[in-house]
C-alpha cells in the first residue's frame, strides 16, 4: 500500500488557541533552565517580550501551555523539537468545554484508506461552526449505515484514543425500531433524536473536539499534494468524494457524475481524473445555479469501475456494475 508518514504535531503549531500538556519532568527542565540562565522576569519581558505576571501565572504550575509559545521557548533554550514532542502528553483547545487533554498519535501514514476517508469527510462533513462562543467539531452525516461504519473505522484507525458518538436522526412522526436501526452501526454509543426537516433516516457522527477539526483542515494542502503525484492515492481521493457526492445512472443512459458548488474542488478532481487518463471536463451547469459537475460516460465506465468505483456505497456500486455489464452495440456511446 502507498503511504507517506507525517508528523501530526507539526500541523498544530500554527494555531494560537491550541495548548499542550507536557510531562512534569520536561516542565521542570524548562523552568530550571529559564531560572538559571535568565530569571523568570527577565526571560518573560526581555526575551519573550510579554507581560511578566502573565508568563509567571502560566509557568506557576504544569497545566496547559500555548503550543506556539513552548516552541519558541525551546528554540531559545536550544532544546530540540524532538525532545519536546517526546514529552507531549496531549493537546487542549482553549475555550473548549472539555477540560481534559486529547491524545493524538504523533504520526500516522497517509495511505489509500486515510485519503479515501479524508475525501469522504470533505464531501459530506462539516465543522459544526456556530459563532465564536461555540467550539468547532468534526461532524459527518450520511443516510447509509455502510458509509457511517466506514467513517467509524477511519476514526478508530487514525485517532484510536478519541471519543465520539453517533446520532440516529429520524424524521419527526416517522416510526422506527430504534434498537434494530442502532445495531447496523459498528459503535456502541448511538443516540436517538427526531428532526422535523429530515425526510429520511440519517446518521450523524460527532467528534466534539476543535483540535481534531483544526488538524484535519490543516492537512488539506499536504493530502492534495500527495494525491497529485500518486495514482493510487488519487484514485482513493476520487472514490471518497464519489461515495459522498457522486451518482451512478443506468437507465436510458449510463454514466457517472459528481456535482458540487465548490469550483476549486471540482477542478482539483478534474486534475486527478485527467492524471488517471479519464477524458472529462468540469462544466458549470446552466439548469442549476453555481453547480459544477464532471461527467464520465459509458465508454469509460469499465475503467472507472476497475480503478475507482463507489467503494462502500453499495447502492451506487450496484448501479455502476449494471452499467459496466451492459454490452455496447456498434457505434453506441451510452
Amino acid at each position: 500500500m502507498n503511504s507517506t508518514k507525517i508528523v501530526t504535531f507539526d500541523y498544530l503549531t500554527q494555531f494560537s488557541r491550541i495548548h499542550v500538556r507536557i510531562t512534569d519532568g520536561f516542565f521542570s527542565k524548562l523552568k530550571n533552565e529559564i531560572v538559571n540562565k535568565y530569571g523568570i522576569k527577565k526571560f518573560s519581558t526581555d526575551v519573550l517580550g510579554m507581560n511578566y505576571r502573565t508568563f509567571y501565572s502560566e509557568f506557576a504550575e504544569n497545566i496547559y501551555h500555548p503550543f506556539y509559545r513552548i516552541l519558541k521557548i525551546i528554540e531559545i533554550l536550544n532544546i530540540s523539537k524532538e525532545e519536546l514532542y517526546s514529552n507531549i502528553l496531549g493537546f487542549y483547545h482553549w475555550g473548549s468545554h472539555d477540560k481534559s487533554y486529547l491524545v493524538i498519535p504523533r504520526e500516522f501514514p497517509i495511505d489509500e484508506f486515510f485519503v479515501e476517508g479524508y475525501a469522504l469527510y470533505f464531501a459530506e462533513g462539516d465543522n459544526g461552526s456556530n459563532g465564536k462562543t461555540r467550539p468547532r467539531k468534526f461532524r459527518f452525516t450520511n443516510s447509509e449505515p455502510s458509509v457511517i461504519n466506514h467513517m467509524v473505522k477511519w476514526i478508530n484507525t487514525y485517532f484510536p484514543c478519541i471519543d465520539f458518538y453517533v446520532n440516529l436522526v429520524n424524521p419527526k412522526g416517522n416510526y422506527i425500531d430504534f434498537e434494530s436501526a442502532k445495531l447496523s452501526i459498528l459503535y456502541p454509543d448511538v443516540r436517538f433524536r427526531e428532526e422535523s426537516y429530515n425526510k429520511v433516516i440519517k446518521y450523524k457522527l460527532c467528534l466534539d473536539n476543535a483540535v481534531i477539526i483544526d488538524l484535519v483542515l490543516a492537512l488539506e494542502d499536504t493530502i492534495k499534494g500527495l494525491c497529485s503525484k500518486n495514482a493510487k492515492l488519487a484514485a482513493s481521493y476520487i472514490r471518497g468524494m464519489m461515495i459522498g457526492e457522486g451518482t451512478a445512472y443506468f437507465n436510458k443512459s449510463r454514466y457517472v457524475r459528481i456535482e458540487m458548488r465548490n469550483e476549486k474542488e471540482i477542478k482539483y478532481l478534474h486534475q486527478l481524473l485527467t492524471m488517471l487518463g479519464f477524458d472529462c471536463k468540469p462544466v458549470l451547469r446552466l439548469d442549476r445555479e453555481d453547480h459544477w459537475s464532471i461527467y464520465i460516460g459509458a465508454k469509460q465506465l469499465d475503467k472507472f469501475a476497475r480503478e475507482i468505483g463507489f467503494g462502500v456505497h453499495k447502492g451506487r456500486q450496484r448501479i455502476l456494475d449494471k452499467g459496466v455489464a451492459k454490452i455496447l452495440r456498434v457505434n453506441q456511446h451510452c
